[in-house]
């Protein structure tokens, strides 16, 4: 995959931007256009009606009788795709003003764009500048089935300035929120029995186009017979022209009766047979084809007459409409009724070679002109799938995944053992199905492999080591989604040996694998250095999922090293900038609930609670399992540190019974085995201390540092000192050495802890002085804290011993953290305590001073009153011993206490 393209106009199809001219004998329809007049008042006008009632033509009526701008989209089946839609639409508002839409064409070119919501609000902002009236006509709007469309379009009408209104041409009502417009009085409908003639405009209509006064009976029963239908009474003028006026009009009218389509079929007839043989020849072989200009029917057909064909059908009214002239060709399309019954005729009347013949020639011409989606779409449509894959491999080239719907549609029309002998076209439907289907599903990767062993055995015949590189850069993309991350890392470092160096993408997504398999080794300087690398590769790519994924990991890299205001920078960022496509919600996951272990580190439990809330929300949503246990472990501990432990159990009990990746299984049994020893409750852990020493348990590093932490803990609840502190002092120097900061403040805790159980009094002083160093400076708390009674015993203990201001009332702001219920069980003692601890209160007061917030500003933040926050600001100036703001200020942030 390369670089996302830029917006290209000459892969528009603009005929479909052009809207079809006034038909010479168009009836003048004052009360529907006084109507419309008053739509401008309203958001939406929506005309919908079956085909052949004179919608487009009412609505061109009115544009060509007014004095506003107007942008113009002709929709079909084939606009399903978000970013064709999108690209047409954008397109179409430019021709009333060349500024709009650039920002949101630039971001329908990435690979995968981003959400409706990032893709339209750019574009809301430029509509809101336009000072004049506008009108945006959507044609065909019932061709639109995509959900994602129709929400989008919702939410551009939720937001549509005033200036801009939208109006759908439609067969029947859209899938959009018709109820709460007409609630609102936001939209002007007009329908079916709005558009039928009446008796004075029949006889209007029927006098313009024969050119003789009928009987007002006639009239009557022809009102009758096609109840008005527009198109009904077309046909039948057709039919009195075509025979030159001899035909008794009251006798043919009485020949026909039944539904629309019954008469449709009738009159057509009538009025096809009617024509001259070429005329005839001509109609039924152009009628497969949305537009036709002159050289595209000699193409078609191998003639030298198009253009004079296409002028005579044009100027005989037979139900060809000329489109608004664009470039240097002039272009017609026929009446969708009068197509339909054409191309039914000319399945009867020629042979299946010839369509075919036909329909492979009008590729021929699409290609030639650039027009690869037409091109496309004509050869699917006559099943020349092999001149249709060679055309979408072109495609691919030159655009890349920008259209993964369209893509998808095209190839699934592919029998798969014809796509399997061109891998490029394996590689691109796996690519497909992984970014359009549920990645995390286990029917997703049995899909793909077949698809992917067909490009790997091709490319390793070929010997093609950069595309090789790349299809296994994505294996490691599938597996890792699939919770086998393990081999996620040996496919991205087999990638890295393939791939060339300016292959910045596939080397980008590969080296962010590798980045992470050096993180969850616990090497976090080189994850590090490696993780900065990706991001800048993946940013050249212009591939923001991948920057975002680089983001993340940095931030967890930051938080690791206990740069916690670092890393919550970067999750918020990641929070801004994940708004794309419904697999950005993974991303906002895991950035809510890196948040939520920031807010849990720093003791804000009501705010680690709401964010891991929100991440197993997202997680459910996402069927994300490997989010869902972290999100889910998460809460746990909160609750187990509210005192809801038997919540905290029941949580990760239903979980357990859920999940079945074991790797995800042996976190949520770590997570009971910690619970169940702060519980102390220790007596029944040997089945996860034989689960852990198991030797085909093959866990990522740092979840067997996590491991190795909690079997400390048990072996000290157990007396077994010296296995606990072997082990803590080797984990410690690992985690000195790789810049596992956080590591080596835990390691340190246990270490105090487990000395002085052990009695050494002078060992325990040392470690706890060394982490209370390093935890002061991060802002740990939690780590402290989470160890309970003994670790309130020891900080009550070396408390006097400190040796200066910063530690003293960083220990004692700790001592003063823990429940009643740890503080509680402490012995009083005879040493006096140099400082006295903030209270919870008091550092939400100071959090706020120093963000620059004023007494009043801080009582409305925490509903109190101005008075009470003067006496909690004055406790904090003696606490701290400083007598301003200022030095309030400078004093926080060198204890780190906020």
């Amino acid at each position: 995959m390369k670089a996302a393209p830029s917006h290209n106009p000459e892969r528009l199809l603009h005929t479909k931007l052009m809207p079809p001219r006034l038909p010479s004998a168009a009836i003048q329809r004052d009360d529907l256009l006084a109507r419309l007049d008053a739509g401008l008042a309203k958001k939406v006008v929506l005309v919908s009606a079956p085909t052949g009632f004179g919608k487009t033509t009412l609505i061109r009526m009115w544009m060509a009788n007014r004095d506003f701008s107007s942008a113009w989209v002709t929709l079909d089946e084939h606009d399903n795709d978000p970013v064709r839609f999108w690209t047409y639409v954008c397109s179409a508002l430019r021709t009333i003003d060349p500024n709009l839409g650039k920002a949101t064409l630039s971001m329908l070119t990435s690979p995968q764009p981003p959400s409706f919501e990032s893709l339209l609000t750019p574009l809301l902002n430029e509509l809101a500048r336009l000072k004049e009236v506008s009108v945006l006509v959507l044609e065909d709007y019932h061709a639109i089935k995509s959900t994602e469309i129709n929400t989008g379009i919702s939410f551009l009408i939720q937001h549509l300035p005033e200036s801009l209104h939208l109006v759908f041409i439609t067969r029947s009502d859209p899938d959009l929120a018709l109820g709460i417009l007409r609630a609102r009085n936001e939209l002007l409908e007009i329908n079916a029995a709005d558009l039928r003639f009446d008796q004075v405009e029949a006889e209007a209509f029927l006098h313009a186009t024969i050119k003789t006064v009928l009987p007002s009976s006639a009239v009557t029963s022809l009102l009758q017979k096609t109840e008005g239908w527009p198109a009904g009474l077309r046909l039948v003028t057709l039919a009195f022209q075509n025979k030159g006026g001899t035909v008794d009009v009251e006798k043919l009218i009485g020949s026909f009766s039944g539904s629309d389509r019954y008469v449709a079929d009738y009159l057509i007839n009538e009025v096809f047979e009617s024509q001259p043989q070429d005329i005839q020849s001509f109609l039924l072989k152009t009628s497969f084809f949305r537009r036709l200009t002159g050289s595209f029917c000699d193409a078609v057909l191998e003639t030298n007459h198009g253009t004079a064909r296409l002028e005579q059908l044009d100027h005989d009214n037979l139900f060809i409409v000329q489109l608004e002239r664009g470039g240097d060709q002039i272009w017609y399309r026929y009446n969708p009724l009068f197509a339909e019954s054409l191309q039914y005729l000319a399945r009867q009347q020629l042979d299946e070679t010839d369509i075919k013949s036909l329909f492979e020639k009008a590729s021929d011409w699409y290609e030639y002109h650039g027009l690869f989606d037409e091109a496309i779409e004509t050869a699917l449509t006559a099943k020349l799938f092999a001149r249709a894959m060679t055309l979408i491999e072109k495609f691919i080239e030159i655009h890349d995944l920008s259209e993964l719907r369209t893509l998808g549609r095209w190839l699934e029309n592919i029998h798969q053992q014809e796509i399997f002998r061109h891998p490029i076209l394996c590689f691109t439907y796996a690519q497909v199905i992984l970014y359009s289907t549920d990645r995390f599903a286990p029917a997703t990767a049995a899909r793909i492999e077949p698809f992917l062993q067909a490009a790997e055995s091709a490319w390793r015949t070929e010997q093609d080591h950069p595309r090789l590189g790349q299809l296994l850069s994505f294996r490691g993309n599938v597996t890792w989604w699939q919770g086998d991350v393990q081999k996620a890392f040996e496919y991205a470092r087999q990638a890295l040996d393939e791939l060339p160096e300016q292959d910045v993408f596939w080397r980008g997504n590969s080296l962010l694998s590798v980045s992470y398999e050096a993180l969850s080794a616990g090497r976090i300087l080189e994850a590090q250095d490696k993780t900065l690398e990706a991001r800048a590769l993946l940013g050249a790519a212009q591939n923001i999922f991948g920057v975002l994924a680089a983001t993340q990991f940095l931030a967890e890299i930051f938080f690791w090293q206990g740069e916690l205001e670092q890393a919550e920078q970067l999750n918020r960022q990641i929070q801004t900038e994940a708004v794309g496509d419904e697999s950005m919600l993974d991303d906002q996951g895991v950035a809510s609930l890196n948040l939520a272990h920031i807010a849990y580190e720093r003791n804000d439990l009501d705010q680690a609670e709401q964010l891991a809330t929100q991440a197993l929300n997202l997680s459910q949503q996402r069927a994300n399992e490997m989010l869902q246990v972290q999100a889910s472990i998460r809460l746990a501990y909160i609750h187990s540190t509210k005192d809801d432990e038997s919540g905290a159990r029941e949580l990760l009990k239903s979980l357990e019974a859920k999940i079945q990746n074991p790797s995800l299984l042996r976190e949520i049994q770590h997570a009971q085995a910690l619970l169940s020893i702060r519980a102390n409750d220790t007596s029944s852990l040997g089945w996860w201390v034989k689960i852990i020493s198991a030797e085909d348990q093959n866990g990522l590093y740092l979840q067997k540092e996590r491991e190795a932490f909690t079997l400390a803990r048990l072996r000290i609840a157990g007396k077994q000192m010296n296995e606990a502190i072997s082990a803590l002092k080797q984990w410690s120097l690992d985690s000195l050495a790789n810049g596992r900061v956080r590591s080596q403040v835990e390691a340190l805790c246990l270490e105090a802890l487990a000395y002085h159980a052990d009695a050494n009094l002078s060992e325990t002083a040392r470690a706890l002085r060394e982490a209370l160093t390093i935890g002061q400076a991060k802002g740990f708390r939690r780590i402290f804290l989470d160890e309970g009674t003994r670790m309130a015993a020891l900080l009550q203990t070396i408390l006097p011993t400190l040796p200066d201001r910063r530690l003293s009332l960083f220990a004692a702001t700790l001592l003063h953290s823990f429940s009643t219920d740890v503080t509680s069980h402490l012995t009083a003692t005879s040493s006096t305590v140099q400082v006295e601890a903030l209270s919870q209160q008091e550092l939400r007061v100071l959090r706020l001073l120093v963000a620059g917030l004023s007494n009043a500003d801080i009582a409305r933040e925490l509903v109190v009153s101005t008075n009470t926050i003067k006496t909690h600001v004055k406790s904090i100036y003696r606490k701290l011993s400083v007598s301003s703001r200022k030095e309030a200020r400078e004093v926080a942030r060198e204890l780190k206490l906020v």
